[in-house]
């Protein structure tokens, strides 16, 4: 799908799903070793002792998925990863790709991007002019494809990008079927 074509799925999503635009924390790795499966993204993310239910998606919860090449973990409450402390998703990125968007209601956000184990690149406000890193020409090869690269991306732009990147897929479809939610430990 062409680039423009993927911001104006996401905008369609956005607008059909409005509670996503309120806060949002979708989560994708990849694989650059051997493939990797939800029970083993769901280990790194919640600890031994972790269990996955079949639930609906909505309130707070993440929820995890294959995603094309991909697994993709969805929080509709964000805060399940923070560019304030990557050690997280660089322990997440071992052997692995992972690119992290998240929103608020206070209309923060990030894109947060982390390889072998590093963050290499945070893109704070959502704003491709503000990168840094230890590698903030990391996602180049997609920020050149902007129309305009110093605007504010809207969140279905920065979707776009994920997917364009990452292969992973967001649609109305998989929000409205039952999807496995990760049980953290000592959580009822």
């Amino acid at each position: 799908m062409a680039h423009e074509d993927l911001v104006a799925h996401y905008q369609r999503l956005l607008d059909v799903a409005q509670f996503l635009d309120v806060g949002l924390s979708w989560t994708v790795v990849q694989s650059l070793i051997e493939p990797i499966g939800i029970d083993d993204v769901a280990a790194l993310v919640a600890g031994p002792g972790f269990g996955i239910e079949e639930s609906e998606v909505e309130g707070d919860g993440v929820f995890i998925d294959d995603s094309g090449p991909s697994i993709m973990l969805l929080d509709l409450e964000g805060g399940l990863f923070s560019h304030y402390e990557p050690s997280r998703l660089e322990r997440l990125s071992a052997g692995a790709r992972v690119w992290h968007l998240e929103w608020t209601v206070n209309g923060n956000g990030a894109l947060s991007y982390a390889a072998d184990g590093r963050l290499r690149l945070v893109m704070p406000d959502l704003r491709p002019d503000d990168v840094y890193g230890p590698d903030p020409h990391a996602l180049d090869h997609l920020l050149r494809r902007l129309p305009e690269p110093s605007a504010r991306l809207s969140h279905a732009r920065a979707m776009s990008l994920v997917e364009l990147d990452s292969g992973a897929y967001l649609d109305l479809d998989w929000l409205n079927s039952p999807q496995s939610r990760v049980v953290f430990p000592g959580a009822e």
